[in-house]
């Protein structure tokens, strides 16, 4: 994998940003985590993020206002949506073709996620 590309998980569950961290530490990324909106925009101001996975339900801001926010300043960056409430079948990923949002379901099928981050920045 491309050591220049950089990952962002933002999540306010600490757990969760330790499972992705640790799925994602040895394919050679930068790997930035958040648990609130605010932090996640400083990182992307501060690092270049080419792909954002961010939980829906933050204690700042929504996930989907978070993402609003990167594309406005970062276009493109890849987003990526998820929460638990998402009504779409395990393993399935469904792009918004408005604004390119990706929307992945909680639990993660992880050979899924792993995929779409090779997929969308290599």
């Amino acid at each position: 994998m491309d050591q220049n590309k950089g990952l962002l998980f933002v999540d306010d569950e600490k757990e969760i940003l330790d499972i992705l961290v640790d799925l994602f530490s040895d394919e050679g990324y930068q790997l930035h985590v958040a648990t609130r909106a605010e932090d996640a925009l400083k990182i992307m101001n501060a690092h270049c993020i080419d792909f954002i996975l961010s939980d829906l339900k933050l204690p700042d801001a929504s996930g989907t206002e978070l993402l609003q926010q990167v594309r406005q300043k970062k276009p493109e960056t890849v987003c990526v949506l998820t929460s638990g409430y998402l009504d779409l079948k395990f393993g399935s990923v469904i792009e918004d073709e408005s604004d390119g949002t990706l929307y992945l379901s909680k639990p993660w099928d992880i050979l899924t996620l792993k995929q779409l981050v090779s997929e969308k920045i290599g």
